[in-house]
C-alpha cells in the first residue's frame, strides 16, 4: 500500500527589505533543518514601525513537508 503523510509548521520570517525577502528568509532558514519541504502558504504580514517608518517586515509562513517512512 502506498501512502504519504505530511506535516506543517508555522514560522515567521523577517526582513528590512520587504515582504518577498521575509518569505524567502523563512523558507531558506527552515530548509536548513527541515527535510522534504513541499509547499508554503503565506499567512499574516505585519510590520514593525518606529517614528512613522517601517523598520521590518514580518511574514507568517506555513510550510508543509513530507514525512519519511521508516
Amino acid at each position: 500500500m502506498f501512502y504519504m503523510v505530511y506535516k506543517y509548521i508555522d514560522i515567521v520570517g523577517t526582513s528590512r527589505n520587504g515582504i518577498d525577502d521575509s518569505i524567502r528568509n523563512a523558507v531558506e532558514e527552515a530548509a536548513k533543518t527541515v527535510k522534504n519541504l513541499q509547499w508554503g502558504e503565506l499567512g499574516r504580514v505585519t510590520v514593525r514601525i518606529e517614528e512613522g517608518k517601517i523598520l521590518e517586515f514580518q511574514s507568517e509562513v506555513r510550510l508543509g513537508f513530507k514525512i519519511e517512512h521508516g
